[in-house]
């Protein structure tokens, strides 16, 4: 990638226009013309540098709920449980860690299904020994950001909050519409419009009221953080005190290479209560301690990913 590379693609992650022609506005703050614009997120795409742009949902206030979820399976059963875990169309991510409970995945269910008994059923039918279930509480920080200029992960932006809706078929077609790859187009929404049924302009305004509610989070670029050198992620599991909890959270949220920033519910087995997703270009290790030592953090658990085995877009509606 040379310099225009790495500021389109911060861009598209940071400032995606919802205009008609969106090429064309990032073509005038490059420098450059509509088509070369395309032509260069055409090219990234092929590489499988950028993943897709499009509408970034908040679940919950669709009415889905969601956990991580972890679960500790017997070697011999590892190959199963992966199949079983990676089949469920509501698990997006699941990695292979190196603890115990060695499986982790998030875990997503629509209105009318119920997250436990879910849950409890893709643990049996892996043949796992324990399910751990670690619902959010509170966000600190959700941006998978990658500022590819600074060399830096993160988004110092505030976490929006959103307000909750009954979705209609007109939100579920809308949904489903933008949450797939936005067409690399000179008018793009004019083509996901004829396919929700609806018109460019309504399209449009549909998508700048889901960003006001905090429904949809973002609308934007993804980039494949290992593709542009952020090799090293590890997820770390810490224990704060309740009194620190708000002040540690907040200020571990701002930290560059942090991602994200969770609050969870924790369990007298298991006390965990603040988990944070780590993405740097080398020595996570040097920079975790570095962490600790500076909020007097002494019982933290690192999880490092062994291995990727899913990790895709989650698809709301698609059973609906």
């Amino acid at each position: 990638m040379d310099d225009k590379d790495r500021k389109l693609l911060n861009l598209v992650q940071k400032e995606f226009p919802v205009v008609e022609r969106p090429f064309q506005v990032l073509a005038q703050k490059l420098g450059v013309r509509e088509e070369e614009v395309l032509l260069r997120l055409e090219r990234l795409s092929r590489k499988g540098i950028l993943r897709q742009i499009g509408g970034i949902f908040n679940p919950q206030a669709l009415g889905y709920r969601t956990t991580l979820a972890a679960l500790e399976v017997p070697e011999y059963r590892l190959s199963r449980a992966v199949e079983v875990i990676n089949s469920h169309p509501g698990v997006s991510h699941n990695y292979l860690r190196d603890h115990r409970l060695n499986l982790w995945f998030t875990l997503a269910v629509p209105p009318g299904k119920i997250l436990e008994e879910e849950a409890d059923r893709l643990a049996r039918a892996a043949g796992a020994q324990r399910l751990l279930l670690l619902p959010i509480r509170r966000i600190f920080r959700i941006a998978v950001v990658f500022d590819l200029e600074e060399g830096v992960a993160g988004d110092r932006s505030t976490p929006p909050s959103f307000e909750k809706m009954i979705p209609g078929p007109r939100t579920i077609r809308l949904v489903r519409a933008t949450q797939e790859p936005l067409p690399l187009l000179p008018r793009p929404f004019s083509v996901t419009a004829r396919q929700a049924g609806t018109s460019e302009e309504d399209l449009l305004l549909w998508i700048r009221e889901m960003l006001e509610k905090g429904v949809m989070r973002r609308f934007a670029g993804l980039v494949r953080h290992h593709r542009v050198g952020f090799r090293e992620n590890i997820m770390v599991a810490w224990r704060v005190p309740e009194k620190r909890l708000t002040e540690v959270g907040q200020a571990l949220a701002s930290e560059q290479g942090i991602t994200h920033c969770y609050e969870r519910v924790s369990y007298p087995d298991w006390p965990y209560n603040l988990y944070t997703m780590l993405h740097l270009q080398k020595e996570p290790e040097k920079y975790l301690k570095e962490l600790a030592e500076r909020y007097v953090l002494r019982d933290y658990l690192p999880l490092r990913t062994l291995r990727e085995l899913k990790k895709v877009r989650l698809k709301l509606f698609i059973e609906a």
